[in-house]
């Protein structure tokens, strides 16, 4: 669910002018996908038929030992502050229906869903933000081993660019079975992107294992993380009061509920657009620009993740000389949480005036946590590096 919002901010009163309103979005819903009973079924029977050849092979002992305790799957290079979202949880409600509303997560809140098919979504959904397929297309953020363990099934070079539901092909995806025989499904990898070690190979923690992609029935580029115990049991890694699979938690360090953020700022030549359509080859234009000539139209962007209502953004644009251009405030209402949300303003610099050429800084304030991303006005002597741009 994504809602289109124009939200007013309060400027310094001398330069009400120079930046327009916010603009932009938020969304509830970023990266979905299901599986049918066939489906599940098949990669069921693929890795235990595999565990079981393993175990009479001597590649992998009788399944003895503790619990693992994973380390985060995602990994990445990027400058920003963050590059990733949860958007689901296991649905810890059995039940489900027409229209599909029966949500349970580990918090006892509503982060998952269900389908009217009888789907209940059995694992957490780990998405890149913002431009997903940007990011796919640069293998930006890679898949790595959550906990040691072995390998026990594995496909790849199935399609990797789906955005809805209306497919049916198979997802790119490596199982892990543990010491003590649990085992993870990490799902809808990029296609060709799966590490070259096989079937009855050890990987330790944190091991690259592929790119995140968006193969299967899946909506976007996410990670579909899908864990079992020895006994074959559904396992929410996320320990919470409503959770009523397992009492413990299987991270390390395990994430809050709500990790509100600023995920990056940036600069653009036009209005981004981080929520795509969804069409046959799905891609980004981020429109990312750093250097600017006069008269100048910069659009100064936020991106967040876990965004909650009536939490203030301080923004201050600082010019050349070190002066403040200009100043604001922006805290969105009309909305409890957004999974995501990127706000932007339209700054205009004039010409004729020889204090506007040089580095100019973008400050953020959210949270307690100052974030700056320089951009350039007429002015050209500069080598960047971050990100794509």
């Amino acid at each position: 669910m994504r809602f289109l919002l124009f939200s007013f901010v309060l400027f310094s009163a001398n330069t009400v002018s120079q930046v327009s309103q916010s603009y932009g979005s938020g969304s509830s819903k970023i990266a979905n996908d299901k599986m049918s009973e066939i489906q599940y079924a098949y990669y069921w029977q693929r890795n235990k038929n595999n565990q079981d050849d393993l175990l009479q092979k001597g590649k992998i002992n009788p399944f003895k030992g503790s619990q693992p305790l994973y380390r985060f799957p995602l990994q990445s290079n990027l400058p920003d502050n963050g590059f990733y979202g949860i958007s689901n949880y296991v649905d810890l409600d059995p039940t489900y229906s027409n229209p599909p509303s029966t949500i349970l997560d580990y918090n006892c809140g509503s982060r998952s869903y269900d389908t009217t098919s009888g789907y209940n979504h059995q694992g957490i959904d780990i998405f890149t933000w913002p431009f997903a397929w940007d990011k796919m297309d640069h293998n930006a953020v890679t898949v790595n081993a959550a906990a040691a363990g072995v390998i026990t099934d594995k496909i790849d070079g199935n399609p990797d660019r789906s955005c809805s539901f209306n497919v049916t092909t198979n997802w790119n995806y490596i199982a892990v079975t543990h010491a003590d025989g649990s085992y993870v499904w990490y799902g809808h990898m990029k296609s060709g992107s799966l590490t070259s070690k096989n079937v009855g190979d050890s990987v330790v923690a944190g091991e690259y294992l592929g790119v995140v992609g968006s193969s299967g029935i899946s909506t976007g580029p996410h990670l579909h993380l899908e864990t079992y115990n020895s006994s074959n049991q559904l396992i929410e890694p996320f320990a919470g009061s409503c959770n009523n699979l397992n009492v413990n938690s299987w991270w390390l360090v395990q994430e809050n509920y709500y990790e509100s953020e600023m995920t990056k700022i940036a600069t653009h030549s036009q209005a981004p657009n981080p929520f795509p359509v969804c069409s046959s080859n799905p891609t980004d234009t981020p429109y990312y620009q750093d250097f600017f000539t006069t008269p100048a139209t910069v659009y100064l962007t936020r991106y967040y993740r876990d965004q909650l209502s009536n939490q203030n953004t301080h923004i201050t644009i600082y010019q050349p000389n070190g002066q403040i251009y200009n100043q604001w405030d922006h805290m969105p209402t009309g909305f409890n949480h957004y999974t995501v949300a990127y706000w932007y303003n339209i700054l205009s610099i004039p010409s004729g005036n020889s204090a506007y050429s040089g580095e100019w800084i973008f400050q953020t304030d959210y949270q307690g946590v100052i974030t700056q991303h320089k951009f350039y006005v007429d002015y050209d002597d500069v080598i960047f590096t971050n990100g794509f741009e």
